[in-house]
């Protein structure tokens, strides 16, 4: 990537960048946890853009629980359905060194398409957000990536033109969504290779 200028914002991506997650672990989870045929389970999450609505913000961490309960027949508790949802997450403790290295550098927010309780959880159990300067998320937003209002409101959270950010995720559309809105972009294909492409920009 080209230097092009001073950065004055890094943007971090959660899932899979800083959080390792495997979404066919998280299904076989759910699976065992109602005993439904797993096409059942992918039906219910896949129709009427279920995701969408989460991580939009337009659904309720109770809204969900009930449609577990009445359409999968989960037998737990809400607190039992919480572990269910979030308790899937393993911290990638290099990408996590690698945000509060550059957190000394160049104020550092979080980017994500995400939902309540999935923020909920990862504030109250992992540290890196004790060292951001703050976070764009979708849910609180109404907005996701790779939509372009999205990475328009995180350059005026930082106050920074979009040559002056940088923006980190795993997922090349969500990449090039923020190269669309004139950012930098790396995707991230493990700690190691990123530490290399921050100290080229003189980010560590």
């Amino acid at each position: 990537m080209e230097a092009g200028g001073e950065i004055k914002a890094v943007f971090f991506d959660i899932g899979n960048v800083l959080l390792r997650f495997d979404p066919g672990e998280v299904k076989r989870r759910i699976y065992a946890a109602v005993g439904k045929k797993p096409m059942a389970v992918l039906r219910l999450v896949l129709s009427g853009g279920l995701v969408d609505d989460l991580e939009r913000g337009r659904m309720p961490p109770r809204e969900l629980y009930r449609i577990f309960r009445e359409d999968l027949g989960f037998f737990g508790d809400f607190e039992a359905f919480r572990r269910l949802w979030c308790d899937n997450f393993t911290l990638d403790r290099d990408a996590e060194a690698l945000l509060k290295k550059v957190s000394r550098r160049c104020p550092v927010y979080l980017l994500s398409n995400t939902n309540h309780m999935h923020y909920e959880f990862i504030r109250k159990n992992f540290a890196f957000p004790r060292f951001i300067r703050g976070a764009v998320l979708s849910f609180r937003l109404g907005l996701r990536k790779p939509g372009a209002a999205i990475y328009e409101a995180a350059l005026r959270r930082a106050r920074v033109r979009p040559r002056e950010a940088l923006f980190i995720d795993d997922m090349l559309e969500n990449v090039e969504g923020a190269r669309r809105a004139g950012m930098r972009a790396l995707r991230f294909e493990g700690a190691k290779k990123l530490e290399r492409e921050l100290r080229k920009l003189g980010l560590l």
